[in-house]
């Protein structure tokens, strides 16, 4: 019987497909936004934004609640995925800052958009099986785990686009951490006290809408936010935070598809992004497993040699990345042009990581 939890984690996506979210989803949105039938129009998807963040706080916190040191190994496993997540965001942000300075894009300084968008290509999703040997289901919890990193990484670059880099960024960061658990906690005590599911339901909402505004609010990371809030949620024990677990499994899956096909409907394609994805797919793709093998070499010999390809799939956490940034950073040419690359990177990946590993042969 697989965890709760852990169900939760594959039905957001963040497994690698046959759950068709990113291979569907995305093309869906592209053909109903402004590119094609113009059902989902400029200013409906203004009016989606609030919808938006709230999902973009509900991916932050499945990403806290799912972070339990109490778990054999957590603290290994974390380091492994840091090792991994670090080694990609700095090997394709430094690509893509390269390959940006070839093009003059109006927004947020270059530098910041070519780091999120190797905050974006460090996340991963990883299947999982109740019958995986150990090896897999390491990689499994490595995959699991490489988004938190970038989560934290994602808080303080948006903070810096607010305050500049400096100390402000930092503060800021830790007070929408603050807001964020003063808000979870509040939240905590209600369900906690709930007797009835109905009360419950609108408890876990009103705490998801409440973070959401914080962060629209700070023009912060919305993940950064609702991961702080998981963190508070998944420390707690007894009934609340089974109740907690049951009411976020009800507004995952239609927060995550609002999620993907705003993404998509707000997909621009062009010659620059799409030239620019083909080097993020690449270098994220090279980047993974040279990332894999430092993780093994470094943090933990038993992971698998194969790590770094078992890795390659994005799941939806890296559109919601470049998507987060859209809404902090606000509209602009560079925050467009981040969030299709993400785009069609993410979809690239997921292609890549069904394709059959030619050195394993099957039984």
């Amino acid at each position: 019987m697989i965890p709760l939890r852990l169900r939760t984690r594959i039905g957001l996506g963040l497994a690698p497909t046959p759950r068709p979210g990113l291979a569907a989803l995305l093309p869906l949105g592209l053909a109903l936004g402004p590119a094609g039938l113009n059902l989902l129009s400029d200013s409906v998807l203004s009016y989606l934004d609030p919808a938006v963040s709230v999902s973009l706080v509900a991916l932050g916190i499945f990403a806290g609640l799912d972070v339990n040191f109490r778990r054999p190994r957590e603290g290994a496993l974390l380091a492994a995925a840091s090792v991994e997540a670090g080694v990609t965001t700095l090997l394709v942000g430094g690509a893509m800052l390269v390959a940006q300075s070839r093009f003059a894009l109006e927004g947020p300084p270059l530098w910041q958009m070519a780091l999120m968008l190797g905050i974006a290509a460090a996340v991963s999703s990883t299947s999982s099986s109740a019958a995986a040997d150990r090896s897999s289901s390491l990689a499994t919890r490595v995959g699991d785990l490489d988004d938190v990193l970038p989560i934290v990484l994602g808080g303080l670059v948006l903070a810096s686009t607010v305050r500049g880099v400096s100390f402000g960024a930092v503060s800021l960061a830790a007070q929408a951490a603050l807001i964020a658990l003063v808000i979870a906690g509040a939240g905590w005590l209600l369900i906690a006290q709930a007797p009835a599911e109905g009360e419950q339901h609108v408890f876990v909402a009103g705490s998801l809408l409440l973070l959401g505004g914080a962060a629209a609010y700070l023009s912060m990371s919305a993940m950064w936010i609702g991961f702080v809030g998981g963190i508070v949620w998944g420390v707690s024990a007894g009934s609340a935070r089974d109740n907690i677990d049951r009411n976020m499994q009800y507004l995952q899956h239609p927060l995550m598809v609002l999620l993907l096909l705003v993404a998509g409907a707000r997909l621009q394609l062009g010659i620059v992004a799409v030239a620019l994805a083909a080097i993020y797919l690449a270098c994220r793709v090279a980047a993974k497993l040279a990332g894999g093998v430092l993780a093994r070499v470094l943090v933990m010999r038993e992971l698998p040699a194969d790590l770094g390809r078992r890795l390659i799939a994005p799941g939806v956490m890296a559109v919601a990345f470049a998507l987060n940034v859209r809404q902090a950073a606000g509209q602009s040419e560079a925050t467009t042009t981040l969030l299709s690359v993400a785009v069609l990177g993410s979809l690239g990946s997921e292609l890549l990581s069904v394709l059959p590993d030619p050195q394993r042969r099957e039984p």
